[in-house]
C-alpha cells in the first residue's frame, strides 16, 4: 500500500521518507511540466505546470496541483468542477523538468472540455477513435506543403 493511497493517515513506522525528490524547477523558470496518466488505462489524461508549492502540496494531499501560467497562481485539480485526480505515483524524468502524475480519475474527466481526455483529436483535426471528443478550441492549420518544406530546412 502507497502513501497516496491513503494521504492522511499515518504512515507506518519505519516507511516515512526522510527525504523525497525535488524536480528542477529553475530549470524552466520556477514550473515543471506535469503530464496527468490515468492509472488504470495508461491513457494520457492532460498536461499542466507546477511549481514547487503545487508539488509539495500533491505529495502531502494525496490528490493533484497545478500551477496555472496564465492565472499565475496554483489550483486543486476539481476544485470548482469536481473532477479531481487522486495520486497513485509521481515520477520525474531524468533531467528533473518534467513530472508525471499517476492518477485515478474521478468524475466525468480531466479537461476543462468535458472531455474525458485533453487529447481527443490527432494532428489533422480527426477526433482520436478512443477518447470522447471536447469543445476544442480553434487552432490554426498549415498546408502540407508548408510542412514538407520546413521539414527540408531541418
Amino acid at each position: 500500500m502507497s502513501h497516496f493511497d491513503n494521504p492522511t493517515a499515518p504512515l507506518p513506522a519505519g516507511s516515512v521518507p526522510r527525504s523525497v525528490l525535488l524536480p528542477n524547477f529553475e530549470k524552466r523558470g520556477g514550473v515543471c511540466v506535469v503530464i496527468a496518466q490515468d492509472a488504470a488505462t495508461g491513457q494520457i489524461l492532460m498536461q499542466g505546470y507546477a511549481n514547487q508549492a503545487a508539488y509539495l502540496e500533491t505529495l502531502a494531499t494525496g490528490e493533484a496541483v497545478y500551477f496555472s501560467t496564465s492565472r499565475k497562481k496554483r489550483w486543486k485539480k476539481g476544485e470548482t468542477s469536481g473532477h479531481i485526480q487522486v495520486i497513485k505515483d509521481v515520477l520525474i524524468d531524468c533531467d528533473g523538468d518534467a513530472i508525471v502524475y499517476i492518477v485515478e480519475q474521478r468524475g466525468s474527466g480531466a479537461c476543462h472540455t468535458n472531455a474525458r481526455s485533453c487529447f481527443y483529436r490527432n494532428f489533422l483535426g480527426r477526433p482520436n477513435e478512443h477518447v470522447e471528443e471536447g469543445d476544442s478550441e480553434k487552432l490554426q492549420t498549415v498546408e502540407a506543403a508548408v510542412v514538407d518544406r520546413l521539414a527540408e530546412i531541418d
